[in-house]
């Protein structure tokens, strides 16, 4: 019995074969082939730059859109990634996403031991030890400012269900989207409020701003007037303090591409500052998103700027508006770098997200991060610009806390089966409790003192 011991005892003495350290630059050089099939440790830090139903995609840093810097990564050249598959079976989750992953983008993780399976696909046997990221939560104040205008896309507001936009949306979702988002406008406590993707006509500014204002136990907010259309159809829209702003002229429609058809989608509006007197314009925009040919392509988002500044020109001759104090914003849906935002700066505005906070970002795609949600200024408004900044409430979150998880209202459709730590950030108290990923994209907060030129 006794020699049985030792013998065990000099067998767990034995060292294991190490597991060799690489840094990602290795395996990119044509390191992958030697290890191919066998455990590493990656000594490079690591970044979960996306969560996918395949894996994590991670990066040594964040990766940014080539079309957002001058200067900025070319998509050839981009810092190396790996797809990370991670196999948790002993707590019943998988990384393909059969339960809502509570990593944020901007998570972290160091000396990885992972499977070398190909070039750019690892895989692990345990599960990672990541330091979660909590991205910024605090609301950007600007010392100074006189009034601040939020720009928000939040993404498919509408009152009326099931339409092709929201056939899938329960009354119990839309409940809980409508206080996400208003909880959010409420706590930004901006005094205009540039809104895209919600329902166009009257109805959804309506039903968001009565939210606001039972948020807040006041009646502090009130929304611009745009008319009933299509009640299957996103526009943009405005609401704003009654208290601090009034609108000044009436609201002008600048038809984009396909002119009629498109025309909610760029909105002209006067507001004048209470305190000061001071009027200026906001142009709301929201070009169709990148999904090919026809209204969403390039060629079409050219078109809509063009016809955009051409109306702002012709509001301008016809007498409409007088005031040279214009800021356009909007979800552009294009970086800083591509041409129809280009030809903003052409017609004389400032990039104010490239004078401010070019290497922040309110967007990312496929691990890819930058800013669609973007603001320009006439060079009048520029000298009373203090300052923009997006807030990270919505695009690094998790995204079972969007208010469409099957997880975020109903106790019962939780797993049992799923981690303590996931199960916490699927309760409804949790969900109801915090604006956390009320949208996709990030709002961005620009500082106005006026009169300041």
């Amino acid at each position: 019995m006794k020699k049985t011991l030792f013998l065990l005892f000099l067998i767990a003495a034995m060292p294991l074969a190490a597991i060799p350290k690489v840094s990602l630059a290795d395996l990119n050089n044509g390191g992958w082939e030697q290890y191919q099939g066998h455990y590493v440790q990656i000594t490079t830090p690591l970044i979960v730059c996306a969560t996918t139903q395949e894996g994590l995609l991670v990066a040594p840093e964040r990766l940014y859109v080539p079309e957002e810097r001058a200067n900025g990564l070319d998509r050839q050249d981009s810092t190396e990634y790996y797809q990370l598959k991670v196999y948790n079976d002993s707590l019943g989750i998988r990384l393909d996403c059969k339960y809502p992953y509570s990593l944020n983008l901007g998570a972290t993780v160091k000396n990885l031991k992972a499977l070398v399976v190909g070039r750019t696909h690892l895989q692990t046997g345990t599960q990672p030890t990541f330091k979660n990221y909590r991205p910024r939560t605090c609301v950007p104040k600007f010392a100074g400012a006189d009034l601040v205008v939020c720009v928000a896309n939040i993404e498919n507001y509408f009152h009326t269900l099931g339409g092709y936009a929201t056939k899938k949306v329960t009354q119990g979702q839309h409940a809980l989207q409508s206080y996400k988002i208003g909880s959010a406008l409420v706590k930004i406590n901006a005094d205009i409020y540039s809104l895209e993707e919600l329902q166009w006509g009257n109805a959804a500014p309506a039903e968001l701003t009565a939210t606001m204002n039972q948020l807040c136990g006041k009646e502090r907010y009130a929304y611009i007037e745009s008319g009933d259309y299509n009640p299957d159809t996103i526009s943009v829209g405005y609401i704003y303090r009654t208290d601090k702003v009034r609108p000044v002229g009436p609201l002008r429609l600048m038809y984009g591409e396909g002119r009629s058809v498109y025309g909610h989608r760029f909105m002209l509006q006067g507001f004048e500052d209470l305190k000061t007197g001071e009027q200026f314009l906001i142009s709301a925009n929201h070009p169709k998103s990148k999904r090919g040919g026809g209204y969403s392509s390039n060629a079409a988002r050219v078109k809509n700027i063009t016809h955009v500044l051409e109306g702002i020109a012709a509001a301008y001759a016809e007498g409409v508006y007088s005031d040279p104090d214009i800021l356009m914003v909007g979800d552009f849906n294009s970086y800083g770098k591509e041409e129809s935002v280009q030809l903003i700066v052409k017609a004389g505005y400032t990039d104010l997200i490239a004078l401010y906070d070019s290497l922040d970002y309110s967007y990312s795609y496929k691990g890819e991060v930058g800013f669609l949600d973007r603001a320009y200024a006439s060079p009048t408004m520029l000298e009373q610009v203090i300052g923009v900044k997006p807030i990270h409430w919505n695009t690094d979150y998790y995204y079972s806390a969007n208010y469409k998880s099957k997880y975020n209202y109903k106790n019962k459709d939780i797993p049992q089966d799923a981690p303590a730590n996931i199960r916490k950030v699927m309760t409804p108290q949790a969900k109801r409790n915090k604006f956390f990923r009320y949208s996709d994209h990030d709002p961005l907060v620009i500082g106005i003192k006026l009169g300041s030129r």
